[in-house]
């Protein structure tokens, strides 16, 4: 068994009173949150911040809260892998346009807290995570 540890989050910005919400969309074509593996060393919170950075484009980002800290299992060439992801509720002064990461993610893209909730992809695991950070944020959204 192996164990693998990665952090990321929501990435929020609010343009007069309005949220907008960044996801990624995955090559599983999965719209899904900005995260990565944790290196050595590192803290959780950093590791977030980096690979919110790498994967989105932007920069000037400040966690906000510790949301979740998941934990679930999955095989991978055979092996039996236990991940752990802090996810965090992650500020961004700004939304400018997305510049993904293009050799892992095949897209990002800003959303309303509704079409978030809407389109996010792993719903089980990540629509809670989501709903989460509407209640910190104070954002209600009817499908919620």
């Amino acid at each position: 068994m192996k164990m693998e540890f990665s952090a990321g989050g929501i990435v929020y910005c609010k343009v007069s009173s309005d949220y907008k919400i960044a996801l990624i969309l995955d090559t599983n074509s999965q719209w899904t949150f900005p995260k990565g593996h944790i290196e050595k060393g590192e803290k959780p919170e950093a590791a977030a911040l980096r690979e919110t950075e790498e994967e989105i484009g932007l920069t000037n980002l400040e966690i906000a809260d510790l949301l979740e800290k998941a934990d679930y299992w999955f095989k991978w060439e055979d092996n039996l892998i236990h991940k752990f992801v802090y996810f965090y509720l992650i500020k961004s002064v700004e939304n400018n346009n997305l510049k993904h990461q293009e050799e892992e993610i095949q897209d990002a893209q800003w959303f309303s807290p509704a079409e978030a909730l809407e389109k996010v992809g792993y719903k089980e695991q990540n629509q809670p995570i989501l709903r989460k950070a509407y209640a910190i944020l104070g954002i209600s959204c009817e499908s919620a």
